[in-house]
């Protein structure tokens, strides 16, 4: 394994100091429950889908970053909608361990505010919270790829879809999804 440069640790300015990174980042969104938002008798509106994010942070010389985000997912509507959005607003903390060397696992914890409608207009909020775990490689001393695996639970206040009259998000529960991601980050 090759070791980063001690004045080029990613997530880290020179000498300790603290930086700013913004990413991008797309992924694959796989359903895992959805009996809320999909009531029996009726289409599911939380289906397949990819993600697209702008995850932003204040990373520390340890490894620790603070930040907050902002994320979007297409997802199918099985006609119930032409495709569902869901889009999140979250804050995050993340760790990443073995930042001395070029490629080093992270740990990401996110939560925050939910909106869910069909083509970026809401419908319903909520709340999500997302645990993710991956790795960060450099490809430069100011810029990274990163992939993470994370599980993503949801949950959305009552509301009825007008395209089939069903209402929604009133089972108990939550409603989860896995999601792929890959990105690209730049220290500002």
């Amino acid at each position: 394994m090759v070791l980063a440069d001690s004045t080029e640790i990613l997530g880290a300015a020179p000498e300790g100091t603290p930086s700013f990174a913004l990413g991008v980042e797309t992924g694959l969104v796989i359903p895992l429950a959805h009996k809320p938002l999909c009531p029996a008798g009726y289409e599911c509106l939380f289906g397949f889908g990819w993600a697209f994010g702008f995850p932003f942070s204040y990373r520390w010389a340890n490894g620790t970053g603070l930040g907050f985000g902002y994320e979007f997912w297409v997802q199918n509507g099985n006609g119930v909608y032409e495709a569902t959005i869901t889009q999140a607003v979250t804050a995050l903390l993340r760790q990443s361990f073995l930042p001395d060397r070029a490629l080093h696992p992270v740990l990401r914890v996110r939560g925050g505010f939910l909106m869910l409608g069909p083509s970026f207009r809401v419908e319903t909020i909520g709340g999500t919270a997302e645990l993710a775990f991956g790795g960060e490689t450099e490809f430069t001393p100011s810029s990274a790829f990163t992939f993470l695996l994370g599980g993503q639970i949801l949950r959305t206040r009552a509301f009825t879809t007008q395209a089939d009259g069903a209402r929604r998000s009133v089972a108990a529960g939550v409603d989860a999804a896995l999601i792929l991601r890959l990105g690209v980050t730049f220290l500002l």
